[in-house]
Parts: C-alpha cells; structure tokens; sequence
C-alpha cells in the first residue's frame, strides 16, 4: 500500500492560498457590511427626523395656545408681584404713596410712625409676606368725601395697604368736615 500525502511545499501553497482566500472574502464581506450599515443609518435618521403625518401641527398648536397662556396670565403675574412690597424700602414706599394719595384729595398728613401700635394683634406670616403698620396723623379738619376718597386710595393701592380701623367724628363748625383720630395702616410685605 502506497501512501499518498502531501508534501511540505505543496501544502504550504495551500495554505498561503486558503489564508488569501479567506483574507479576499473577509475583505469583500466587510465593503459590503459597511455600505449596508451607512444605509440603514441614513434610513433611522431620515425615520427619527421627521415627524409624521399630523404631528406637526399639533405640536405647533400646542406650542401657540402655551404662548398664548402664557401671555394671558403675564398680566395676573405682574400684578401678584406687586401685592406686596419689599420689607428694605417698605416705609419709603408706603410715604411716598401716602403722600401722593393725600394730596390728590387735598389732605395734608402730619406724621408718620412705622412703630406697631399696641393692642394690634399681627397675624402670622403667610406665603412670604408679612405685616407691618404705619400710622398716619391728619391734619384736622377734613372734608368727608375728600377722606372717603383718601380711604378709598388706600385700600386699592398695590402694593396691598388696608385701614385697620378709623375713629372719626363731626367737627364743630361744620356739617360737611371731619376730625379723625390717628390711622392705622396695614402693610403687606414681603419676607
């Protein structure tokens, strides 16, 4: 019996040619995988990028009734900003309106005190705002609707100001005219 094999040379040939077969395939199959990959990239960022049919416009009506929302409720904003006042610059800002108010209504304001009066019982703070008092001494004698228009300043002005009470009485010489004791004013502030 005649063994057939191989020789040496004959199967390092072979090798070298399988190693570059291998080598020529592994080669050609990883072009491909590379075009097929960028493909099917291009094709789930075309995908992901755009929105679909409908989607669109209602994200860009959702987008405008928020604006709009947000517009409309600005104003509500502002004005619940200034309800209180800052407690540094709270005396400045309470004379100053004081002022303006008395002398619209023809009532001169003979002193201030930013002192708690005693006997007034402060509530407790709430949702960062505190109280504070001023009391005000007017000049006497005053005429009614000039003081109910005073008082009427007062209770609208923002930031948020109130009469705690008011004692007042007919002056001697005149049916129109009114002397009022000392007003208590209290003033919201923030904390």
């Amino acid at each position: 019996m005649k063994k057939s094999g191989m020789k040496a040379t004959s199967l390092r040939t072979t090798m070298i040619f399988a190693v570059f077969i291998i080598v020529l395939i592994a080669t050609t199959g990883f072009y491909y995988a590379q075009g097929w990959l960028s493909e099917f990239a291009t094709e789930v960022n075309n995908t992901t990028s755009k929105p679909k049919v409908g989607e669109s416009d209602s994200d860009a009506q959702a987008l405008k009734q928020l604006q709009n929302e947000i517009a409309s409720n600005q104003a509500s904003g502002n004005k619940a900003n200034s309800i209180t006042v800052s407690s540094q610059n709270y005396q400045t800002q309470v004379t100053q309106d004081l002022n303006k108010y008395a002398s619209d209504n023809s009532i001169s304001i003979t002193n201030y005190s930013f002192e708690k009066p005693a006997g007034i019982k402060t509530s407790p703070s709430v949702n960062g705002s505190q109280s504070n008092f001023v009391t005000i001494t007017l000049s006497d004698p005053i005429p009614f609707t000039n003081l109910m228009k005073f008082i009427k300043s007062i209770e609208s002005n923002l930031p948020k100001m109130q009469l705690t009470g008011i004692n007042l009485s007919r002056a001697s010489n005149s049916d129109s005219d009114v002397t009022v004791e000392p007003l208590v004013i209290e003033v919201y502030t923030k904390l």
